[in-house]
């Protein structure tokens, strides 16, 4: 099991958030223990889905907020 600090340390990596030295003790850790490579190579995949992900509404709340303007308008 990793320990909760080298997860943190994991996940700061992969966004290049991890100072410098701990980035090489992680790095050389890497090399040596094929789960905390494992869980690295995990998250990177993650990342990348992540930044794959749609991020743009559905059409139907575009409709709905489309609508819902054209209603106020209507009002005035």
């Amino acid at each position: 099991m990793i320990k909760t600090s080298t997860h943190n340390e994991l996940i700061q990596y992969v966004y290049d958030e991890l100072a410098e030295d701990a980035c090489k003790q992680l790095e050389t850790a890497l090399m040596h223990d094929n789960e905390l490579a494992e869980s690295c190579s995990e998250l990177l995949q993650i990342q990348h889905l992540l930044n794959g992900a749609t991020k743009s509404p559905r059409e139907s709340t575009i409709n709905n907020i489309l609508n819902y303007s054209k209603s106020l308008s209507l009002q005035s």
